[in-house]
């Protein structure tokens, strides 16, 4: 189709309708967002204000609440809340007509069709030719939608099913309809996977999809087994979360988020929808969950479900769990299995699946059963659900964040020892996954010449899995013989075209000596053979910050020396990497903290995904940034004052203190960009050198892209700035009169003025006049001096080991 998607509405101004308006907004799309014109009367306040019925303010309202909801959200749907800006609310009756100037249309309304099929019929009367249609359902056919609908119609509508955030989970299914043409499916996929950022999954037109159908199946027999086996709530959610790859929210965390009526309503659409489902039975709702639904007790909205907050007997909040023979709360019991705990001390993913699965305590039974049964269930949905296990695989992982989709689960756990184990307990094993065992094939996936391929049943054979272009995958390079140099803790790999990128792979990616010494590396290597650097992973986060493990224990063992030396290195090769002769570029995503932050500071550029956390938080264990990003962030505030000057002659008459003030903020108060684009607006990065990637599959190449085009537009490598002019003495006093005044009203304690003041004193040059001029060099020593006076102070090494155990600051 020779056509893109500029502007989009959206009809449907529930919770998911605004999300999804506000995630278009993110990326720019602008978007109209309709919903029904309200019935009754406006409030009392609202007819104060003259609002009458035929306001548009009053008919309007569903719409714009929409969107106030999206700005109150949290986690938050909009990338910055002036994003809001590009959606412009409306009504059906009213504004019907502007959803003839749009290029797609996505339908999120309430899950009835009968309303579905009206509201299409209303859209069709204002739809210009080539106009996308697509609805937002979780399990409603596409050919029941689009019955008594046009020709043209029909082959221009699909189901485009987000997940809930649709900012943040990745998972988009596309369901075609019987007539769709190809190519509205091809532009859709395009638009959501590059623009909009998400993966896409290509499902049937079945019940549920592909993710709720597994999904909502895991839970259900989660639910049946704990029963079975009498096991707590509390119990099952040690079991079900991340000991298994799953998230946090486990099985019935989960399902307060979600909703209980919701849950309910999903999986009777499949126990309607397939009469021919062997597993039919299962997806009956239990007695259990049917008494909390009459109760009232749904989970989120309504305070109460399977977990609800609430206060011992010395009025401390707690979290009170369901006794399901009662209906009573309780306090959460501790769970104590010895395979649980062996499996929280197993290395990896697959370690810890393992040291469950195969246990002989009732943690391991429960495991293997429930395992077990996801596996047979997901290898019986091939070919009816989607055309083979990658995308069944990739549905669970993005919209339901598991780790291994069933088939990758299935991998770990050694596909012939646990169908041995099934078989041996009464399950069925399916007849492909016999077939394919008796044939040699041990495993779902195999990568053979770096190349990963996956099992078909149909030909019997493993078939590549598909790669878009433009993405860059490190593992699969390193299979080729790509390494150019590697330790524990880093590695530098060629990516092709003359550029290395140089890959973190410590825990949580955070900064010790393997990685300090591969940057040193890194230098060495890229100035002497290639055009320019990446600095990139695949890890859940950039890089965590400094190894606080490493710092505590030089504390503890007080190597001051050791200590010196560690930060003045981390200095060093973070200079040596901002002033390289060959272009270096930044891809963070996820959380980039601390030291992770710093050295995203120390780069030519930064190609960020949206999803970046980025802060110099270090004031929140009682240190400060002391590898050049208090020095950094100086620079970058100031540097708009720094340009307007010529020769070298600095404008006396334009005060620091702003600047100053704004930098100050930003350490002190620990603040963490909650996107990328926050990032921006908190002077961590820059506009318009620092670019956004949405999907972050392709933030590597795309972060090659950007080394590639610097070289070929002839990069200059700037110079060291050894005129920077500083507010010194009088801005030092000034802001030491503020933090004098927190302290007095109580906001701060003795220590937070302490590590203050110490900020304050590098960012305004040290006790020297207004206006002097020093080098980076200079700010640097001050870094490094103020870092190593707080390590000093007993309260920092006991915020050090508060976040080591509990892995949060310590509050005053």
């Amino acid at each position: 189709m020779e056509q893109n998607i500029k502007h989009v509405g959206v009809v449907g101004a529930g919770v998911m309708g605004a999300a999804i308006a506000a995630q278009l907004a993110n990326v720019g799309i602008e978007t109209v967002l309709l919903d029904i014109v309200p019935t009754g009367d406006p409030t009392p306040k609202e007819q104060k204000k003259g609002v009458t019925k035929e306001s548009a303010q009053f008919r309007n309202k569903l719409a714009t609440t929409g969107v106030q909801t999206a700005l109150k959200a949290k986690p938050a749907s909009f990338y910055l809340p002036q994003n809001q800006k590009l959606i412009r609310v409306g009504n059906l009756q009213d504004d019907l007509k502007l959803l003839s100037d749009v290029d797609w249309i996505i339908e999120v309304i309430i899950e009835r069709l009968d309303i579905k099929q009206k509201l299409f019929e209303q859209i069709e009367t204002v739809l210009k030719p080539g106009t996308i249609i697509s609805s937002n359902t979780s399990g409603i056919s596409a050919e029941a939608m689009c019955e008594g609908r046009s020709e043209a119609f029909r082959q221009h509508f699909a189901i485009t099913h987000f997940f809930n955030p649709p900012r943040y989970m990745k998972l988009l299914e596309i369901v075609p309809g019987p007539e769709t043409k190809p190519e509205v499916t091809a532009l859709l996929a395009e638009v959501c996977d590059r623009r909009i950022g998400k993966g896409i999954v290509w499902a049937k037109d079945t019940p549920n999809f592909v993710a709720n159908r597994v999904g909502v199946f895991s839970m259900y027999s989660a639910i049946k087994t704990m029963q079975e086996m009498n096991l707590s709530v509390e119990a099952i959610d040690q079991l079900t979360g991340p000991v298994i790859g799953h998230p946090k929210s486990a099985s019935f965390r989960t399902a307060d988020l979600v909703g209980l009526d919701t849950l309910v309503h999903v999986a009777d659409n499949v126990y309607d929808g397939v009469p021919q489902d062997e597993q039919r039975e299962v997806f009956k709702t239990p007695e259990m969950i049917k008494t909390m639904v009459d109760k009232g007790l749904l989970g989120e909205k309504t305070k109460a479900g399977f977990y609800k907050k609430g206060k011992d007997e010395s009025g401390k909040r707690q979290i009170l769990s369901l006794d399901y023979e009662t209906f009573e709360y309780r306090p959460k019991a501790k769970v104590k299995f010895g395979s649980l705990s062996a499996a929280k001390a197993a290395e990896g993913t697959t370690g810890k699946i393992n040291a469950l699965y195969y246990a002989p305590d009732d943690a391991g039974k429960f495991t293997f059963k429930t395992i077990s049964e996801t596996l047979i269930y997901s290898a019986n949905r091939l070919f009816e659900i989607a055309d083979d296990i990658v995308n069944i695989d990739n549905a669970m992982k993005w919209g339901f964040a598991w780790k291994l989709g069933p088939f990758e689960t299935w991998d770990a756990v050694g596909v012939s020892k646990s169908a041995a184990k099934m078989k041996k307990s009464g399950m069925a094993v399916p007849k492909w996954v016999e077939e394919m065992l008796e044939a040699g094939n041990e495993t779902f996936y195999k990568t053979q010449n770096g190349q990963l391929g996956f099992y078909d049943p149909k030909s019997k054979e493993y078939k590549p899995v598909e790669q878009q272009p433009g993405v860059i995958l490190l593992p699969s390079l390193k299979d080729r013989q790509k390494t150019i140099a590697e330790n524990p803790g880093a590695s530098l790999i060629d990516i092709g075209d003359g550029v290395a990128c140089l890959e973190f792979h410590t825990k949580m990616n955070a900064l010790g000596q393997d990685i300090i010494s591969m940057f040193a590396k890194a230098k060495e290597i890229v100035s002497k053979d290639f055009t320019g650097l990446v600095i990139a992973n695949h890890g859940t986060n950039f890089c965590v910050g400094a190894n606080l493990a490493l710092i505590l224990f030089a504390l503890q063992e007080e190597e001051w020396d050791d200590l010196d030396f560690l930060i003045r290195t981390l200095q060093n090769v973070l200079m040596d990497l901002k002033y390289m002769d060959k272009p270096v570029v930044a891809a963070p995503a996820g959380m980039a903290l601390g030291g992770g932050c710093e050295v995203c500071l120390a780069a030519d550029r930064v190609r960020y995904a949206a999803e970046t956390y980025m802060g110099l938080v270090e004031v929140g264990v009682g240190l400060l940034p002391a590898g050049g990003g208090t020095k950094e962030l100086l620079l970058r505030n100031t540097a708009g004052v720094f340009d307007v000057a010529k020769g070298g002659l600095y404008p006396r008459q334009i005060d620091l203190m702003p600047y100053i003030a704004r930098a100050f903020e930003t350490i002190a108060m620990a603040k963490v960009a909650t996107s990328g684009p926050e990032a921006v607006a908190l002077g961590l990065l820059r506009e318009p050198t620092d670019r956004m990637t949405v999907n972050r599959d392709y933030l590597i190449d795309d972060a090659k892209k950007t080394v590639l085009a610097m070289d070929l537009e002839g990069y200059t490598p700037p110079r060291p700035a050894d005129d920077i002019r500083v507010g010194g003495r009088n801005a030092l006093a000034t802001i030491k009169l503020g933090l004098w005044s927190m302290h007095k009203a109580g906001f701060i304690l003795d220590h937070d003025v302490t590590v203050s003041t110490k900020v304050a004193h590098i960012l305004c040059g040290g006790d020297v006049l207004e206006n002097t001029r020093v080098s980076e060099q200079y700010l640097l020593e001050l870094e490094r001096e103020a870092f190593l006076s707080l390590c000093g102070e007993p309260l920092t090494q006991a915020r050090i080991q508060h976040m080591l155990e509990k892995g949060k600051p310590l509050r005053n």
